[in-house]
């Protein structure tokens, strides 16, 4: 279509053809090269992004430790003269104590989680001078390493020895470190379970701190935990399937049909045959053109030969 309408431009030249016609021929040409480069363009695929699995709610658990067992050999010994009172549902069996009714989230995208425990222990000797209570036990779960906090409370031997029987509660005290490298956890369907057999602990700064008893780093004794939950619905972690938007030209071709009657989606059927009427528009108009002046060579005239000078050479 295109060589059509540059031999029409040319002819349209050598005959003085109207203007009008090769405006409307640069029209089409215009057109037809964005509809063209449109209907090339390639499809753009995107991806839909994968859903992490839920947190879940950790609703059982148990903990048994035994504390330090050196520090348990000196409350009970000949010189402290002491004694250990477990309550609020911890109960203890040589050589441990045992916490029940544990309670906390897990997630298992991340392997961070918190389990806290009801009850304490409280331990005493010196006849009352020595007064201190650790409760409320709450293990902090993350990747291979994790905490035991506690409520700590009581009064110093310094203020004790003093006369000074105000007690000191200090919330939620890291006392311990606590090594979690061995510790086993699953998620079936709904459920999730966890579970840890004599993982290492040690007194932390903050414990040295509050507890004042033993140096930062000093081993207490091992702790075991086990725990079970139930995680939410898990979304499907699959690679995504592509989605695959429709081509710029059909979206192009859909603006057409609507109201604004836009060019740049016209068909190229359509575009061909507007092309070949104005092409066969301008071969008749050159037609004419030059039938005309054949009659008027033909013509009787007056004026002789010289009356036909501006007309240039014959077509």
């Amino acid at each position: 279509m295109t060589l059509s309408l540059e031999s029409a431009v040319r002819s349209s030249l050598l005959t003085r053809a109207p203007l009008g016609a090769l405006a409307a021929a640069s029209i089409v040409l215009g057109v037809a090269s964005p509809a063209l480069a449109i209907g090339d363009a390639a499809p753009v695929e995107h991806r839909t992004a994968a859903t992490s699995p839920p947190a879940c709610d950790i609703t059982d658990a148990t903990v048994t430790w035994g504390f330090k067992e050196s520090f348990r050999s000196y409350i009970s010994g000949s010189i402290a003269k002491g004694a250990w009172e477990p309550f609020g549902g911890v109960g203890y069996e040589t050589p441990a104590f045992t916490w029940t009714g544990g309670t906390g989230s897990y997630d298992p995208a991340t392997g961070t989680g918190s389990i806290a425990f009801p009850g304490g222990i409280r331990f005493t000797g010196h006849g009352g001078l020595l007064d201190s209570t650790v409760q409320n036990v709450t293990l902090e779960i993350a990747p291979a390493a994790g905490r035991v906090l506690v409520d700590l409370a009581g009064v110093s031997m310094e203020s004790a020895l003093a006369g000074d029987d105000t007690v000191v509660t200090t919330p939620q005290v890291p006392l311990v470190t606590l090594d979690l490298a061995g510790m086993e956890s699953a998620v079936s369907g709904d459920a999730v379970t966890l579970a840890a057999a004599d993982a290492a602990t040690a007194i932390t700064e903050e414990g040295f701190a509050a507890f004042g008893n033993y140096e930062t780093g000093t081993a207490f004794d091992p702790l075991s935990f086990t725990a079970s939950g139930v995680c939410a619905a898990a979304t499907p972690t699959a690679e995504p399937s592509p989605v695959v938007d429709a081509s710029p030209a059909a979206d192009a071709a859909e603006a057409g049909d609507g109201e604004s009657g836009s060019s740049d989606a016209l068909p190229v059927a359509l575009l061909a045959a507007i092309g070949g009427a104005l092409v066969a528009t301008i071969g008749g108009s050159t037609a004419a053109i030059v039938a005309s002046r054949r009659k008027q060579r033909k013509a009787p005239a007056g004026g002789g030969p010289a009356d036909h000078a501006d007309d240039g050479p014959a077509a």
